[in-house]
């Protein structure tokens, strides 16, 4: 020891053998701050996505004829007349008894309870996000919470007053239970009954669901057969069966549908569902389509490149068969139902391709042994800020839309209509939403007319169909009250013929080369005719104003204008 240095030096050869070097790093600030960002904008996210469906709650007024027809089949009297009544719907009978247990507690007049259950959905399909990312090694669901809580479409229509919301959940709660699953070569009891109730209940929910229940089960029979998992493959495959089972009892059913299903049907064709599924997802800017496209091929890219390395984790693998199989066999199945959709046949498909790309974008892997990890979490985070940039203030504003203005027209109608007036839909399907918020003493009567207004009567407007002129008892009635100094009332537009233009022809429909039929233009032809009717005989038509709350805006599915006519001539 130096005498003129006050420092301790210890050699090597002077160290106790009892210490051991630790090599300490340099704290990654860098992914520090990384990782608080991340987390901040989860919280972000999924405050703006509650606050979303909030808004949309509290101002989409009325429930608009789909909705009220639902409710009005889960509320018939008996459960023989629901049974019965399942064709003038669209889905199987899980989400009517829901909705009756709901109204039995509510009251089936309750428009804000039945609101409020859609909230909760909404909320639940957003735990269930959360859910599958952090049980599948994502940790959270950056991704998916920005492509599906800040859509408005996917709000909308999830949390309406249909299936749609329940069958999202309960799909989603089947990708985590299958998980579960396979996470064990040989799962418990409690993991089988679990996944078989949620396969079951999903499939009773949406008819469609079964389609996506085969996709998760292609998923999981993937990840089974790299364990060598056969007997996890034979429970999978019992399961599914045993789902597609509970659906035979829908047969007779269908059948009875297929006399009228026609007038519904459409030429679909592989473009015409792109451009119809790219409605949901440019919503609420178109450049979030890019968003959704940029994701799919990112996680394609690393899907393949971990198959090439055959360093793919199971989750991993788990959700790219789930995913890759789900797309096609989707759309294979639309093309089958020639349906022409709408947007909320796509949301269940959406929500759940959202959900795998969270996994193959964040599952967890070795990170030490691998950047790739680091770079798609790092992709997937900027997906996401994207997203909340560019889509947040444009859903604020999209969802106070309206559903329909229907129950502001009964209103008014309430005031308005006395008990030897008319009330005239004149599209047939607006009495179901009518029927609901009218209660006035003048009759509610359509075109062509149509005997119940409860529910979507396809069956009966077939029959108005194959009558040579099924608007003739419409215009004597007119023409009674017209004459007797009374008024009748319109809801919807009426196109008014331009002078010298004859009337149109009503056209029987058409076949495609391979047999299928479809329906004329009745739909479009039947208020052209009155119009020309009331052009003919009536001396004054005018619109009556049917203000919205707030300056309000309307969805076009149900936006009615309300006018009314009164002399003869």
């Amino acid at each position: 020891m130096n005498s003129s240095s006050s420092s301790l030096v210890i050699t090597a050869k002077d160290e106790p053998k009892s210490v051991t070097r630790v090599a300490i790093k340099p704290p990654h600030r860098f992914g520090q701050w990384l990782r608080i960002f991340e987390w901040l904008v989860i919280a972000l996210l999924t405050v703006t996505a509650i606050c979303l469906h909030f808004r949309f709650v509290t101002n989409v007024g009325g429930l608009w004829r789909d909705e009220a027809n639902s409710v009005q089949v889960a509320t018939l009297p008996h459960f023989a007349e629901i049974w019965r009544s399942l064709e003038f719907d669209s889905f199987p009978l899980l989400f009517f008894g829901i909705l009756r247990a709901w109204t039995a507690v509510f009251g089936q007049e309750n428009d804000a309870a039945l609101r409020a259950l859609g909230f909760i959905i909404g909320l639940g399909v957003l735990a269930a996000l959360w859910l599958n990312a952090h049980r599948l090694g994502a940790r959270a669901p950056v991704l998916s919470l920005a492509l599906v809580g800040l859509n408005p479409m996917l709000i909308r229509y999830g949390d309406s007053t249909r299936a749609y919301g329940i069958g999202i959940l309960l799909i989603l709660l089947v990708f985590w239970s299958y998980w579960r699953l396979v996470q064990t070569p040989s799962p418990n009891l409690g993991k089988i009954a679990l996944a078989g109730v949620f396969a079951l209940l999903s499939v009773q929910c949406l008819y469609y669901n079964s389609v996506l229940l085969l996709a998760i089960s292609a998923g999981a029979i993937a990840v089974a057969l790299r364990t060598r998992a056969w007997r996890t493959i034979a429970i999978i495959l019992t399961i599914g069966m045993l789902a597609a089972a509970s659906l035979l009892p829908y047969l007779p059913m269908m059948r009875r549908m297929h006399e009228w299903t026609f007038l519904v049907s459409f030429p679909v064709t592989l473009p015409w569902l792109w451009l119809r599924i790219c409605e949901v997802l440019s919503s609420p800017d178109p450049i979030a389509i890019w968003l959704w496209t940029g994701a799919f091929f990112v996680g394609l890219i690393a899907v393949v490149s971990l198959g090439i390395r055959r360093q793919m984790p199971s989750p991993i693998l788990f959700a790219a068969v789930s995913c890759l199989v789900a797309i096609p066999v989707y759309a294979v199945f639309l093309r089958v139902l020639s349906y022409y959709t709408q947007p909320w046949y796509y949301i269940t498909l959406t929500i759940l391709v959202a959900c795998c790309l969270d996994i193959l974008l964040g599952s967890s892997r070795d990170e030490a042994a691998s950047t790739t990890a680091g770079l798609l979490r790092g992709i997937r985070l900027l997906l996401a800020v994207a997203l909340l940039s560019l889509a947040t203030l444009p859903a604020w504003d999209e969802l106070p839309t309206r559903h329909t203005n229907v129950d502001l027209v009964a209103a008014t109608l309430r005031t308005e209509a006395t008990r030897d007036d008319v009330i005239i839909a004149t599209h047939w399907q607006y009495a179901v939403s009518l029927a609901r918020y009218y209660h006035g003493p003048a009759e509610i009567i359509t075109l062509p007319p149509i005997a119940d207004h409860r529910f979507h009567r396809y069956d009966l407007a077939l029959q108005q169909m194959r009558k040579p002129d099924p608007l003739e008892p419409i215009y004597v009635q007119v023409e009674q009250v017209l004459r007797s100094g009374h008024r009748a009332f319109l809801i919807g537009a009426l196109p008014y013929p331009r002078p010298g233009v004859r009337p149109p022809v009503v056209s029987l429909g058409y076949r495609e080369t391979n047999g299928t039929w479809h329906g004329g233009n009745y739909d479009v032809v039947w208020p052209v005719l009155a119009g020309y009717f009331v052009y003919a005989h009536a001396k004054e038509c005018r619109q009556i104003p049917v203000p919205i709350p707030n300056r309000g805006r309307v969805q076009r599915h149900e936006h009615l204008a309300l006018s009314v006519i009164a002399g003869w001539r």
